[in-house]
């Protein structure tokens, strides 16, 4: 499989999934661009050859999204493939620290054998709701718009869509993050639907606990709570889900997939 002088974007490209996919579509041929809002670690993987370049933008702003997208695309004369990693678990850094200790008191009550009852609809705001969506949805949707009319002057492309196994059961969590991975997949499949006329093909992964900074954002010992609820007791590693990615973006080994939803996830979700 070898993906040489195709023009890819990835989203969230300075770390987890997107680093990872970075590296492998560079390993394959492609010519990478990376936008992250980490600039430090955008220059990192500059550095180390798995990028032509990084762009350090707020992923939710539509205007820097598409002059970034359009500049790229004239500048290379094409674009092939659109990678929507970025993401977040929580809009601030206080819901963060929130969202840890309500971890931690669920994981206290499942040691002492008590039922604990959250209740993250009635505290969460219209502020955090709608920031995370903005990030994990909408930023999604307009990365996909930009590159869409430049997929279909080079003839084709393909898009994968990062979302998660929160969408697919009912899990205890502020609404904000599984609403918004939820609405990734169907947009997936509307997207899918609407854009296979003009050999575009657009899929999601759904990954479960991977071994990433968002996911060390929580404790140590929650984390292996989780783990522990999977029958496959670990973590996957970024460059397992990377590998997923490359499948789902090679039109020789995945041609015939579109709309599908692909759920990493170590058994956690059947």
């Amino acid at each position: 499989m070898s993906l040489k002088g195709r023009v890819v974007v990835i989203t969230g490209g300075a770390s987890g999934i997107g680093r990872a996919s970075a590296n492998l579509f560079t390993e394959q041929g492609a010519r990478v661009y990376l936008f992250d809002r980490d600039d430090a670690r955008l220059g990192e993987v500059a550095a180390a050859g798995d990028a032509v370049a990084g762009t350090a933008l707020d992923i939710a702003d539509s205007t820097a999204v598409t002059a970034a997208i359009d500049e790229i695309a004239g500048a290379e004369g094409r674009l092939d493939i659109l990678v929507n990693g970025a993401g977040i678990n929580a809009p601030t850094a206080e819901a963060n620290q929130a969202l840890i200790d309500a971890n931690l008191a669920t994981l206290a009550a499942v040691k002492d054998g008590r039922r604990l009852n959250h209740e993250f609809i009635e505290t969460t705001t219209d502020a955090d709701f709608q920031r995370v969506l903005e990030v994990n949805l909408f930023s999604q949707f307009y990365c996909i718009r930009a590159a869409v009319p430049h997929m279909k002057a080079s003839g084709g492309g393909a898009i994968v869509n990062i979302s998660s196994a929160a969408a697919l059961s009912g899990v205890v969590m502020p609404l904000y993050y599984p609403a918004s991975k939820a609405g990734v997949l169907g947009m997936t499949r509307a997207a899918a639907a609407e854009l296979a006329a003009f050999d575009i093909r657009v899929n999601a992964i759904a990954p479960g606990g991977v071994d990433t900074p968002l996911m060390h954002q929580q404790p140590p010992e929650f984390v292996d709570f989780l783990v522990s609820m999977q029958p496959i007791r670990r973590l996957a590693q970024p460059e397992e889900l990377a590998q997923t990615v490359l499948f789902l973006s090679d039109e020789d080994r995945s041609g015939f997939y579109t709309g599908q939803t692909i759920s990493p996830n170590g058994g956690l979700h059947m």
